[in-house]
């Protein structure tokens, strides 16, 4: 990310991502592992405020354990809650 705009009116508490529809858990681990660091990288770039860029969405019904390994704050599993 080369350069943030400020948007009147909206306040970005976070990054949110999926990972590729594989069964391969070491793609999906390096993925979530890859959107943390951009997450992390945001926060020192811009020295946000502690709440900017905190929370960490990624990870759905079939890999959430993986998205918790690697630091998702917000989980998707509504296909397990909705069968």
């Amino acid at each position: 990310v080369e350069h943030i705009e400020p948007l009147p009116g909206v306040k970005i508490i976070g990054l949110m991502g999926m990972a590729s529809d594989t069964k391969d858990e070491a793609v999906v681990k390096s993925q979530f592992t890859t959107l943390r660091q951009l997450r992390d990288d945001l926060l020192e770039r811009y020295e946000c405020e502690s709440h900017s860029f905190a929370e960490l969405s990624m990870g759905m019904s079939q890999d959430y354990h993986l998205a918790i390994e690697c630091g998702a704050t917000y989980i998707r599993v509504g296909s397990t809650l909705f069968r």
